[in-house]
Order: structure tokens, then sequence, then C-alpha cells
């Protein structure tokens, strides 16, 4: 699966470059990130780097560039391409790689009503660690556009949900808030923020298997990730939640403020 950068630069290995000089390359294997850049601010890039870096623990790989060094890079892409805001995709298979990617984020409509989920029978393989599979993307990417789902939930073979294809899913039921368990998901750096939040609001939640069949018994359900933030769910296929509970409305309410406190801390140039 070759990537192509918009914009007009891209980072390779140590260097900052003009695209012409991009060459496109199978990804199948190589390990990734996709960070956020809001008001020119790489947004919690602490913890992209830290599952970066344990991404290429789990898969093998060897990355040469220490996080400081990565971290003047990307402030160097964002510089040369004149944009504060979109998504960034660092990866790394044989040699370091950076660029802004085109990028899908909700429509106020959706962040309003919530979005439809489809179903999709697959599993990744190392959940763990963030690395490129094509076959799961492709078939969950085919399903998007052939069915018009926002995203689509991967099930396992005893039929539990475990995650998005890009992202995390939590249910509530009444005042609960369950997620599938760790272990068997990508641990994204929203759900992980999610989970802090949970916690010093003092809201109850717990990780445990949610079951297809069973999942019409929760009130709501929201996505988490780096485009959609925290997301309210409409329908999976034809399952209806309450995109207007009043769980998700606090968290995606509290989880903006963390990002509004976190680029104001590292952006001295806003406006306060």
């Amino acid at each position: 699966m070759a990537l192509l950068p918009i914009h007009d630069f891209f980072v390779l290995n140590d260097s900052v470059l003009h695209n012409r000089f991009f060459k496109p390359s199978e990804n199948e294997g190589g390990i990734y990130e996709v960070l956020r850049v809001v008001d020119g601010v790489p947004l919690f890039l602490e913890d992209h780097l830290n599952r970066f870096y344990q991404s290429a623990r789990i898969a093998g790989k060897i990355i040469r560039f220490n996080e400081i060094q990565i971290e003047n890079l990307l402030k160097q892409l964002i510089l040369k391409n004149k944009t504060n805001e979109g998504n960034v995709l660092i990866s790394c298979k044989i040699n370091l790689k950076a660029f802004f990617i085109p990028s899908n984020y909700p429509t106020p409509e959706m962040v309003e009503k919530g979005v439809v989920c489809g179903i999709l029978k697959a599993e990744r393989d190392n959940p763990n660690a963030k690395v490129f599979q094509t076959s799961v993307r492709q078939q969950a990417n085919e399903l998007i556009a052939e069915k018009g789902f926002y995203e689509v939930l991967l099930v396992d073979q005893l039929g539990k949900i475990t995650e998005g294809s890009r992202s995390n899913v939590f249910f509530v039921k009444n005042d609960l808030i369950v997620t599938p368990p760790g272990n068997k998901v990508l641990l994204g750096i929203t759900r992980q923020k999610i989970l802090e939040l949970i916690r010093n609001l003092g809201l109850n939640y717990t990780e445990s298997d949610v079951f297809l069949s069973r999942s019409g018994s929760y009130n709501a359900a929201f996505l988490t990730g780096t485009s959609p933030k925290v997301l309210p769910v409409h329908k999976v296929e034809d399952i209806v939640f309450n995109p207007q509970n009043h769980v998700v409305r606090s968290l995606m309410e509290s989880y903006n403020l963390l990002i509004t406190k976190y680029i104001s801390e590292r952006n001295p140039n806003l406006i306060k």
C-alpha cells in the first residue's frame, strides 16, 4: 500500500525534501503513526513517539533516530509546508518517512447526530503494534466506500467487537463505560487519553468483551481516534444508539478542553 504526500515537502531520514524526490514504496509490514497537527502543534507527540518505538520493538524494526531528532524534523516539515493543520504520517519500514496525508475529519452534522458504522469480520495480527496490514485496511476501505459508512468495526471469530479499522470503540450502558480489552486492540492515543479522563472524572468503566449479538443492550457508543477525536455513533448496521447520551457528550467536551490545554502550553504564539 503506497501512500503519497500532500503539500510540497516530506521527511526522508534526516532531511526535509521536496516531493519531486518522493518515491512511492510498499509499506506492508512497516510501522507507522498518524498524528494530528493543530495550530502548528503535533498533538500528543510524546505519546505517539512512545508508541512508535514500542511498535518497532514488537515488529523487530530499528529506528535510527531519537525522539528529539524526529520532533525537530516534524517542526521543519510543518514550517516548510506552511501548514498548521492536518494529519501527518510517520513510518518506518527501512527508511524513516513523514509527510502530510489526506484527512477524514467528521462534519459538524456527524458530531451532532452521530455516525453510521458497519461490521467487518477480521482480526489484526499483533494488535498492540501499529503495523501496516494491507488486507484488513483494504477490506475496510472497500466496505466503507461501498456502503457509505464512516467506519467499520472489526469482529473476531468469537463474535466479539474489538476495534474500528482506524479507531477504538467504547459503549455506554446507563453510567457504565465499556471498551474491549487493551490486549486485543491497538492502544490508540485518543483511547489512552479518554481512559485518563474517565478516571479523573470519577466515571465508572471496565475493559471487557463486547459481543456483537449483545451490543443492542447498550444505550450509546462512540469512536476515538486521531481524526474523529471523540465521535458519537448513531448506528452500527441496524443497531441504534443515542448520540446525545450525556456521558458521551461530557467526554467530548472534556477531550476538547484537553486538546486546547495541550496546544496552548506548546504554542506561545496563540492569542489567549
